[in-house]
């Protein structure tokens, strides 16, 4: 083991004893699958974080806006926010859709037991070809779904497409380079360390963790790869920064992009949570390229069609 894999694995034992980095056991079967006639603790989870989705909008969106509209919520999970925007937005329609047929599974199984019949369609498929015809769709909703794509141009160009004249895409996501953005929660919440180690060290870091400790994750970290835009990444990311993300949108065609970086450490919290907040504000209001990312919780952008 060379001394850059021992440093990082070591860091990552660290920073899973501290209380405040709770193991996380989902990405497991016990985690997804419904038991029982009970349902999904995923999808109940996503239900309870419903709400979380419209506050960084900070009231300029709110779920009341989803009444009476056709829906897509992109990147649907486990279904179980689709289930809470169906409930309190009382759209006309809404689909959630998914690239696992395991995922919308149980997304069907547990929002079933939640809503009433045919009030969520669930579908398999890729935001980079969407199964829907041209403007089919009032308004799209996307958490935390960007920075996972494939393809986030093809992406987007299909969501320009499947929306209706005037049609609204509301998307939160977290910028590669941000604090916690390295998605090994599982192991670890200690934040910049994807600034340190490479993609292929941190894979082994936590792959050397989850061999002692298998009950954290069904199945090793896949290596990292060539995302779209040329970089090395950590798995199942992209390695969007926030200058991409501004750059690829202005060549899409919407006819309105506006996109705000909410620092990082936004929401309710105590006073170590408000300092840390107001800090990250005020360098984002710096005009230097390095501030972005590393300051920002998540990337709010509304594009309309």
């Amino acid at each position: 083991m060379g001394l850059g894999l021992r440093v990082a694995t070591g860091l990552m034992r660290w920073g899973s004893r501290n209380r405040k980095f709770g193991r996380q056991d989902c990405y497991t079967q016990s985690f997804v699958r419904p038991v029982d006639g009970q349902l999904s603790i995923a999808t109940s989870r996503e239900f309870e974080d419903g709400a979380a989705f419209f506050a960084p909008f900070e009231g300029s969106f709110s779920v009341a806006d989803l009444a009476g509209k056709d829906v897509l919520d992109l990147g649907c999970g486990h279904g179980g926010r689709t289930a809470y925007y169906a409930l309190y937005g009382k759209p006309r329609s809404i689909v959630g859709i998914e690239i696992s047929l395991e995922r919308t599974g149980v997304a069907k199984d547990s929002v079933g037991r939640m809503t009433e019949p045919g009030a969520v369609n669930f579908v398999v498929g890729f935001g980079e070809k969407l199964p829907f015809a041209d403007g089919a769709f009032d308004l799209i909703i996307s958490y935390d779904v960007f920075e996972h794509v494939q393809d986030l141009p093809e992406v987007l160009c299909e969501c320009r497409r499947v929306l209706r004249p005037g049609g609204h895409l509301y998307a939160l996501f977290p910028p590669y380079y941000g604090a916690r953005t390295h998605h090994l929660d599982f192991v670890t919440t200690l934040p910049f360390i994807h600034y340190v180690f490479s993609p292929e060290v941190l894979v082994g870091a936590a792959n050397q963790i989850l061999t002692e400790q298998p009950q954290l994750r069904d199945a090793p970290l896949p290596a990292p790869g060539i995302s779209y835009l040329g970089r090395m990444v950590l798995p199942r990311l992209n390695g969007t920064r926030e200058k991409d993300f501004r750059r690829i949108t202005a060549g899409i065609g919407f006819t309105k992009t506006d996109i705000t970086l909410v620092p990082f450490a936004w929401g309710p919290g105590g006073f170590a949570k408000r300092m840390i907040r107001g800090f990250c504000r005020s360098m984002l209001s710096i005009p230097w390229p390095f501030t972005r990312d590393i300051f920002t919780g998540t990337i709010r952008s509304v594009l309309r069609k």
